[in-house]
């Protein structure tokens, strides 16, 4: 509170500055407790709330950063009033009062910085969220004990987070929750089978991170209900951006409706059968610019959900982290990690033939595996871009599971487990600690 001020209203008998055990007389003849040095305000008995225009200011800048590299899309705030990075990951804020000051930002981990009124520039780093999760398929979120069972797995091991599946991709395409986006109730792509508000809620009452998993290119049924917008067989053509807009606007959807994260699965160009018709029919443009359109949709994605306060995640096929090109699926590690906050390599060991990294074979040595996989992709993915794989949690024992997440952690690295009937147990997940 400003001298001249505190004169004016303690000389006119509105406030008053307590002592310890010394009691304030009211108007009314009540007396009331106060602790010392709490200025209150006689006339409501309480203590004094000043309005922001009252209060001192002060100017604040700096920077947010990982670290290392300037972070985008930080969000600043400061008694009410936010600013948000640009890339250089610089920050200004003209009238700072003496207190916390905020920084949120997709895939890390909100801060508090102190202001103290003196220093007026402020370096912030934030640090990644560090993902441990497992699928949530349709089946188990629709059934209220095997959900309950999960989220009390959850409580007793180091899942922090769920990723649901909101949207089929062989199966049809359908959409699990009681969407809105016109694009599916006006095809009746929509299928209801849990209530996605419900879901959510409590998870984060059980403290869990909420993803979704929405593939993107891959769509049967919004295939055969757009074919203006089809590439070959049941894949959308990632160069055609009115394709783009019915998964982005699931993407924003689900934003809304609460989840953190959204994590693109598809997010490429068909391979096998799909992928014949596609270049037969010269549709499939080279490697450069495959890549280009795959690039381009995460980064619309981007620029459409960090506003929303989602982070962006994309699945990458196996294969291409340990493979020097796109494997004619627009999926150059180099450039696809540019934009997104998170990537998934796919890291399934029984689909890895015998002799990769001189495993013979690699599904009966799971922990190598990931950790091949991982080495031989850690120098070509974007500077900045989390690594967060999908591991195998299927025809495996805990012991097995247990070597894959050993893997992933040993390099800094959270994970994601993979299991199709979204079965998973407490031997096969590391015990929760503290």
């Amino acid at each position: 509170m400003g001298s001249r001020l505190a004169a004016f209203l303690l000389a006119a008998g509105l406030i008053a500055v307590g002592a310890e055990g010394v009691g304030v007389y009211l108007y009314a003849g009540d007396v009331l407790s106060v602790s010392e040095g709490q200025v209150y305000d006689i006339l409501k008995g309480a203590p004094f709330a000043l309005d922001r225009a009252d209060k001192p200011t002060y100017p604040l800048s700096g920077s947010v950063t990982d670290g290392v590299l300037p972070l985008a899309d930080a969000v600043v705030s400061a008694d009410g009033v936010s600013v948000t990075t640009g890339q250089d990951g610089l920050f200004s804020l003209s009238e700072v009062p003496i207190g916390p000051v905020t920084i949120t930002r997709p895939a890390y981990l909100p801060a508090t910085y102190d202001f103290d009124g003196v220093t007026l520039t402020a370096d912030i780093a934030l640090e990644p969220r560090i993902v441990k999760a497992i699928r949530i398929v349709p089946e188990v979120a629709a059934d209220d004990a095997k959900y309950q069972n999960l989220i009390n797995l959850a409580g007793v091991t180091t899942v922090n987070a769920f990723v649901f599946d909101t949207k089929g991709d062989y199966g049809g395409g359908q959409i699990y929750y009681d969407s809105q986006v016109p694009a599916a109730t006006s095809a009746g792509l929509v299928a209801v089978q849990f209530d996605v508000v419900k879901r959510l809620s409590e998870a984060k009452a059980a403290d869990l991170y909420t993803m979704t998993r929405i593939p993107t290119f891959l769509d049967p049924a919004y295939a055969k209900a757009h074919p203006e917008h089809v590439l070959a067989g049941d894949w959308l053509d990632p160069a055609n951006r009115d394709a783009w807009e019915y998964p982005l606007a699931l993407a924003v959807e689900a934003c809304t409706l609460g989840f953190d994260e959204i994590q693109f699965d598809y997010v490429r160009y068909p391979s096998g059968q799909a992928a014949s018709q596609a270049r037969a029919a010269g549709k499939v443009p080279d490697a450069a610019g495959r890549t280009a359109n795959v690039k381009a949709f995460l980064a619309e994605a981007v620029t459409r959900l960090h506003p929303l306060g989602c982070a962006v995640s994309a699945d990458i096929f196996g294969i291409v982290n340990a493979i020097a090109d796109d494997q004619g699926i627009g999926q150059l590690l180099e450039e696809v990690t540019i934009p997104v906050d998170a990537y998934s390599p796919m890291i399934y060991p029984e689909q890895w033939s015998s002799g990769w990294f001189g495993l013979k074979p690699p599904s009966s040595h799971p922990g190598e595996l990931v950790t091949g996989v991982l080495n031989a992709s850690a120098p070509r993915v974007a500077p900045g871009t989390i690594t967060r794989p999908w591991l195998q949690s299927y025809y495996y024992s805990g012991k097995q599971i247990l070597a894959e997440i050993a893997a992933a952690e040993a390099q800094g690295h959270g994970w994601i487990l993979w299991n199709s009937p979204g079965n998973y147990s407490a031997s096969g997940l590391p015990p929760a600690t503290g």
